[in-house]
């Protein structure tokens, strides 16, 4: 059975992105002094693991935007990390973790009674609330360097 050109470039395209994403993500938390981990198989929604410079350990799901899915991702205590913008050359984006429920919460109370919703919702771009909502969660790279102690 021969796939389509087309479907199998757009897979590859997605999964290339997909792939960048992670490794930009990673260099970004593994410089703020997080440890992360992969798991051989994507189960219960957990792209990657990361311990927080605390040591606590989180399940986190890696997207290319903000988005929520309660049936997929609520009650897990998993954290999301998408970045601002998609990649662009050049152009700088932020990166956010943050826990799926109270993001979903916050998506809820917004789009809770549009016709889309289904317990899931997407961003296209970050708004003014939002990016609001999500400045506490911005990964932010250190303004010193740490120490052997902060590892």
């Amino acid at each position: 059975m021969t796939d389509d050109p087309e479907r199998s470039f757009a897979r590859f395209k997605q999964s290339a992105t997909e792939a960048a994403n992670r490794a930009e993500a990673t260099a970004l938390l593994i410089r703020c002094g997080y440890r992360v981990y992969r798991p051989e198989a994507d189960i219960e929604g957990e792209d990657l693991v990361v311990r927080r410079p605390t040591g606590a350990l989180y399940g986190v799901q890696l997207k290319g935007g903000p988005m929520v899915e309660w049936r997929r991702y609520g009650g897990r205590n998993l954290l999301m990390l998408f970045p601002s913008a998609p990649y662009s050359p050049g152009a700088p984006r932020s990166w956010f973790l943050v826990p799926h429920d109270p993001l979903f919460d916050w998506m809820k109370a917004r789009h809770g009674q549009a016709p889309k919703w289904a317990d899931h919702w997407r961003y296209p771009v970050l708004t003014k609330p939002l990016a609001a909502f999500l400045a506490e969660y911005e990964v932010r790279l250190p303004t010193e360097p740490m120490t052997i102690d902060e590892c």
